[in-house]
């Protein structure tokens, strides 16, 4: 589709340039708005393009870049096989190439997908050619990685907390029960004001870092959790260890426990018939991080995950 004045502009906008050659816009989002170019195989000053699609999505080039990040080109050029991705690169190459006049001299663009003949060199130009409809291994295997998350899941570790969602990846919090408790909540019984402020902060602050790269989070109705702490969790909420596999927890019941058990002393917490003694001192630090979500991602309401018990 040949772009129109106004594309022309959006274009612009998006590469942060003028555009440098000839392009067509092949792929748009659900606005209309431009996703994938495809470049003629030179530019208006006759240097080669070898990039014959070219990612501009905003959303897009976040979500890949997230992938990139993370380690994702040696991931992918691991994990796909080389025959099938030098298969890839030369399919690239020859439609590029069918675009240059037969009588062409001079310099001519060369290799494959990102201009690579071997391996992985931008998992963006694969996912512009997999969004363009090009049968690329790499394409297939960012597809696999950006799915959606069937089922959003926040695991409390000892010492972390891995948030499973609809991101290219899981996303590691440094802060679980353990290590929360340690550094904010043991100094006193029960803990300061400003120790419980501090350490729902902590969360916090690296939950504004995942919101900003990932928005779409705000848009969750309800998160499930899981770990050994959830399930003392849900056994406070239900006032006895024998817990139903699943369970929800509104934001307003979550709220009520964080203010019961962190106002409680140890003693106190000791004598709840839901929490078993392993988790009296780490209930706080649980309820914390918990609390923090809901606050943060808006959530009204949550669903422990806990093992079915007698």
């Amino acid at each position: 589709m040949n772009p129109g004045p106004g594309d022309h502009t959006r274009v612009r906008e998006l590469l942060g340039r003028e555009p440098q050659g000839r392009y067509e816009i092949v792929v748009r989002d659900a606005d209309d708005q431009p996703v994938v170019l495809r470049n003629a195989p030179f530019l208006d000053d006759g240097t080669p393009m070898p990039t014959l699609f070219w990612l501009i999505g905003p959303d897009e080039i976040r979500r890949v870049g997230q992938l990139e990040a993370a380690g994702g080109v040696n991931a992918a050029e691991a994990d796909v096989d080389p025959t099938e991705l030098a298969d890839a690169h030369a399919r690239y190459a020859a439609e590029r190439d069918a675009a240059i006049a037969p009588d062409h001299l001079g310099p001519r663009p060369s290799g494959g997908v990102g201009g690579t003949r071997l391996g992985v060199k931008c998992l963006h130009a694969h996912w512009a050619w997999h969004l363009a409809g090009g049968n690329d291994p790499v394409g297939r295997w960012i597809a696999e990685r950006l799915a959606p998350a069937s089922n959003p899941v926040a695991v409390l570790e000892h010492e972390q907390t891995l948030l499973r969602h609809v991101s290219v990846t899981d996303v590691a919090i440094p802060w679980g029960p353990s290590n929360l408790t340690a550094r904010w909540l043991a100094d006193t019984d029960p803990p300061r004001p400003e120790a419980l402020t501090n350490a729902l902060g902590a969360i916090t602050d690296h939950l504004d870092d995942l919101v900003r790269l990932d928005p779409s989070l705000l848009a969750l109705d309800t998160l499930e959790f899981a770990g050994d702490t959830i399930e003392s969790l849900a056994g406070v909420e239900l006032g006895t260890s024998a817990t139903p596999g699943s369970i929800e927890l509104s934001r307003q019941s979550a709220e009520e426990i964080f203010r019961m058990v962190a106002t409680e002393t140890t003693g106190d917490r000791a004598a709840n018939p839901g929490l078993p003694s392993t988790h009296v001192d780490s209930i706080v630090a649980t309820c914390s991080i918990v609390v923090a979500f809901m606050r943060r991602l808006r959530l009204d309401r949550i669903t422990p995950q806990v093992s079915p018990r007698d």
